[in-house]
C-alpha cells in the first residue's frame, strides 16, 4: 500500500515535483500511523473480556480465589465512567456483567441514581462501540435457604425494558416452583423453602432492583438482559442488622434465620459462568478474511484511484490539443507569419504526441485511456493542410542611367562597378535562377520602349554570362517597356525613377 501510495502520487497525479514531495511526507506518515493502529488490533482481535460492573462488583474483585481462575477474561469496573470510556482500549467487550447486593441495597435516591449512572454508562459504551453490549444480572445475597441448591435457569429473553424484566422474573419463579414440587420427598421441605426464599428475593429485585435499573420505555438501540441469577454469599457474622427482603422470606418460607452482616465473599464461580455462557459470540470476520476484504478494498481504491488520474491527464491532452487546434485553425492563410508559427507550435506538439506513443505509454496516461495517438494523427492532418506562402522573390533594381546612355541600349564602362556587386550576389546563390526586367518610362511609343528595354536587359545578361560561369540559360529576360511603372510618369522624377533594371532570384521549377 506504501509504495502504490507513492507511484501515484509521483507517476499519476498531475503535480510538479515539489508537490509530490510535499505530498509524499504525509503519505509516509499516515501509512506509519495505519500501521501501528493495525499493530494494535491485531494484538487485541483475539482478545475478549467480559465487563464486571455495577455497585457490588467490588465483592467479586475481592474474591482472590475467583480473581485468579476469571482473569484475563474479565474487566473489572470500579465506576460508571470507566464502562463509558471502554471502547477507546481497542479490546472487544463480549459482554457486561452487572452486579448487585440485595442484603445492601435501599432504593434510597442516591442508591437510583448509582444504579441509573450504570444503565446510561451502558448505554453510552454500546453506542460507543457500534455494536450491541448484552448485558446480565447478577444479585448477591445472604440467606441459609438459598444454599440449597436448585437448578435455576439463568437465561432470559433479551429484555430491555422494566415490564420485560418483570415477566422474565415471573418465568423464572415458576420454574423453580415446578422445581421444588419435583424434589425427592427427603428433601422435599429444602426445596419448598429455597423456592419461597428465592421468589421472596425475586420479587424484592423485581419491585425494588429493576425499576431503578431499567426504563419504563426503551427503543430497539437500547441495551439488553440476557441473563439472570441469584447467588448465595457465605453469611457474615452475626449482628442486629435486619434486611427487609430476608424478613419477607423468614415469614413466607417458616424460618427463623439470625439476621447477618452481608460481608461474606462469594466461592463458586458456577454462576458465573452460566450466565457468560448467555451471552452470544461476537460476529468477527476472521484476520484471513479480514486481510483479504482489506487488500481487496484498498486495491479497488487505488484502481479508481490510478484510473481518474489517467482520465484527468488524457483529459488535460483533448483540452491541449483543442487549444493548439483552434489556434492555427483561427488564422486565415493571410495572416503570415502568425499561422506559420501555429503551425510550428502544432507540429512540435504532435511530434510529442506521437513520441508518448512510440517510447510507451505512461502509467499517469494508461488503463485504455490514451488519447494521445488519435490526437497526433489529428494533429499531423492539420499540419499537412498548412502551406507556407512561397517566399518574395529578391529583387535589385538599379537605374538605367547608371548602366546606359539616354535611348541606348550600350553598357556604359562604368556600369561595371554596379554590375559588380550583382554578379557576387548571384554567384552567393548559384540554385537559383535569374530573372531580368528591363523597364522604360513612357517617352516615345510603346513598341520603341519594348526594344529598348529588352535590348537593355540582354545588355545585362551579357555582361553577367561573361563575368561568371554560369550558362546563358541560367538567366532570363524580358522588356516590359512602361507597363510597370513605379512612379508616376507626369514628371522628370517620376519618368526617371520608372527607368530600371530589375534582377530577380527565383526558385527553379521542381524537377529541374
Amino acid at each position: 500500500m506504501l509504495s502504490l501510495g507513492l507511484l501515484l502520487i509521483w507517476r499519476a497525479l498531475p503535480v510538479s515535483t515539489a508537490v509530490a514531495m510535499l505530498l509524499s511526507l504525509p503519505w509516509l506518515i499516515g501509512m506509519l500511523a495505519l500501521w501501528r493502529r493495525l499493530r494494535q488490533q491485531a494484538s487485541h482481535s483475539a482478545t475478549e473480556v467480559i465487563l464486571l460492573g455495577g455497585p457490588a462488583a467490588h465483592a467479586l474483585q475481592q474474591a482472590q480465589g475467583w480473581r485468579s481462575t476469571l482473569q484475563p477474561a474479565w474487566h473489572w469496573l470500579d465506576q460508571p465512567q470507566q464502562l463509558a470510556a471502554w471502547h477507546s482500549s481497542g479490546i472487544r467487550a463480549r459482554g457486561l456483567l452487572l452486579v448487585i447486593n440485595a442484603d445492601v441495597f435501599n432504593p434510597t435516591p442516591a442508591a437510583v441514581s448509582q444504579l441509573a449512572d450504570w444503565y446510561h454508562a451502558w448505554q453510552l459504551a454500546q453506542q460507543q462501540h457500534g455494536h450491541p453490549l448484552p448485558g446480565a444480572l447478577l444479585i448477591l445475597a445472604t440467606h441459609p435457604a438459598l444454599e440449597q441448591a436448585l437448578p435455576l435457569p439463568v437465561a432470559i429473553a433479551p429484555t430491555r425494558n422494566y415490564p420485560a424484566a418483570q415477566h422474565a422474573i415471573a418465568q423464572q419463579i415458576q420454574a423453580v416452583l415446578a422445581a421444588a414440587l419435583q424434589a425427592a420427598p427427603d428433601k422435599s421441605l429444602a426445596a419448598l423453602q429455597h423456592a419461597v426464599v428465592l421468589n421472596t428475593l425475586q420479587q424484592h429485585v423485581s419491585q425494588q432492583l429493576l425499576p431503578a435499573l431499567l426504563p419504563e420505555q426503551a427503543g430497539k438501540q437500547a441495551p439488553a438482559l440476557h441473563a439472570l441469577a441469584c447467588l448465595s454469599q457465605p453469611a457474615g457474622e452475626p449482628g442486629p442488622k435486619e434486611v427487609p427482603w430476608q424478613d419477607a422470606a423468614n415469614r413466607h418460607s417458616g424460618l427463623q434465620a439470625p439476621a447477618t452482616t452481608p460481608c461474606g465473599l462469594p466461592t463458586d464461580s458456577t454462576v458465573l459462568t452460566m450466565l457468560t455462557d448467555c451471552f452470544p459470540p461476537i460476529r468477527a470476520c476472521p484476520p484471513g478474511w479480514r486481510q483479504l476484504a482489506t487488500l481487496i478494498s484498498s486495491s479497488a481504491l487505488f484502481l479508481m484511484a490510478f484510473i481518474s488520474c489517467s482520465a484527468w491527464n488524457n483529459q488535460q491532452l483533448i483540452t491541449q490539443t483543442a487549444v493548439r487546434l483552434h489556434a492555427f485553425q483561427a488564422l486565415a492563410a493571410t495572416q503570415e507569419p502568425a499561422r506559420g508559427v501555429a503551425a510550428q507550435q502544432l507540429q512540435a506538439w504532435q511530434r510529442q504526441l506521437s513520441t508518448l506513443a512510440a517510447d510507451g505509454i505512461p502509467l499517469k496516461l494508461g488503463f485504455a485511456l490514451y488519447q494521445g495517438q488519435a490526437l497526433a494523427d489529428l494533429s499531423l492532418r492539420a499540419v499537412q493542410s498548412y502551406h507556407p506562402p512561397q517566399p518574395k522573390p529578391e529583387v535589385v533594381r538599379l537605374d538605367s542611367t547608371a548602366l546606359f546612355d539616354s535611348g541606348q541600349s550600350v553598357l556604359k564602362p562604368e556600369a561595371k562597378l554596379a554590375l559588380q556587386a550583382v554578379l557576387v550576389w548571384v554567384q552567393a546563390n548559384p540554385g537559383k535562377r535569374v530573372l531580368i526586367d528591363g523597364h522604360t518610362d513612357n517617352t516615345g511609343s510603346r513598341a520603341a520602349n519594348l526594344r529598348l528595354s529588352l535590348m537593355r536587359a540582354e545588355a545585362v545578361r551579357q555582361w553577367l554570362v561573361t563575368a561568371s560561369t554560369f550558362p546563358i540559360t541560367h538567366f532570363a529576360v524580358q522588356g516590359l517597356a512602361d507597363t510597370q511603372p513605379l512612379y508616376g510618369n507626369d514628371d522628370a522624377s517620376g519618368r526617371s525613377k520608372n527607368r530600371r533594371v530589375e534582377i530577380t532570384l527565383i526558385e527553379p521549377p521542381a524537377g529541374r
